[in-house]
């Protein structure tokens, strides 16, 4: 992305950051699904000319993030808001794994860390999950876990892999702190950590995506 367009973004994110720390609901309204709105519009951008399956895929996941962000807003009037949530965020990382698993597996040791801490993870929230919530939440682990995966495998120059794999990461730890929040025990400052993480995971893994078809 131009220099422009990754201001505008981190400026966004810092402006939905500090509604969320400051109880600004309405900014928060406004300022959170524009987050992904603009990674798409950027993306789109750049792909439009030459555009092909793999990239309309990715404007999927955005999509798909976008209606997750909007849901999770709304989740302290209805649960099932975090349910909707939950599934539009497993879209999204389905479509980013469909994304980056086409493009090879470079080394089957890699996927490793991603499969031994998902698995410890759900078993440190299996006694603090809703029975509600336990089947939704599990899929989606295991989800956003292959999408860790997939980024560890991906064949691509160093950059490209550099900037998904640190995305695919950060996100992860996004999720991990929503659910230790919600489940587990508060975390000072959470929706802070959580959008922090998250915003920075969004613009790296679109960056690395775009610099795997730039960069040689």
């Amino acid at each position: 992305m131009t220099r422009n367009e990754t201001i505008f973004y981190f400026a966004l994110g810092i402006i939905n950051i500090a509604s969320g720390v400051l109880d600004i609901e309405w900014l928060n309204y406004v300022s959170k699904p524009l987050l992904m709105i603009s990674l798409f519009f950027f993306y789109f951008q750049k792909v439009k000319q030459n555009i092909n399956t793999s990239d309309k895929t990715m404007l999927v996941s955005l999509i798909f993030s976008c209606l997750g962000d909007t849901f999770l807003m709304f989740q302290g009037k209805n649960p099932q808001f975090f349910l909707l949530g939950l599934g539009s965020f497993l879209v999204a990382q389905l479509a980013y794994s469909g994304v980056f698993k086409p493009l090879g597996i470079t080394n089957y040791n890699k996927r490793y860390p991603f499969i031994i801490y998902g698995f410890v993870f759900i078993v440190f929230l299996l006694d603090r999950i809703p029975k509600g919530f336990m089947m939704p939440i599990v899929v989606y682990a295991t989800a956003i876990m292959w999408m860790g995966v997939t980024t560890a495998e991906r064949q691509t120059n160093p950059k490209s892999y550099r900037f998904v794999l640190i995305g695919a990461i950060l996100f992860i730890i996004s999720d991990s702190l929503i659910a230790i929040n919600k489940f587990a025990f508060p975390i000072p400052l959470a929706g802070l950590w959580v959008m922090a993480t998250y915003i920075a995971a969004q613009y790296l893994i679109v960056e690395g995506v775009l610099l795997g078809k730039t960069v040689k």
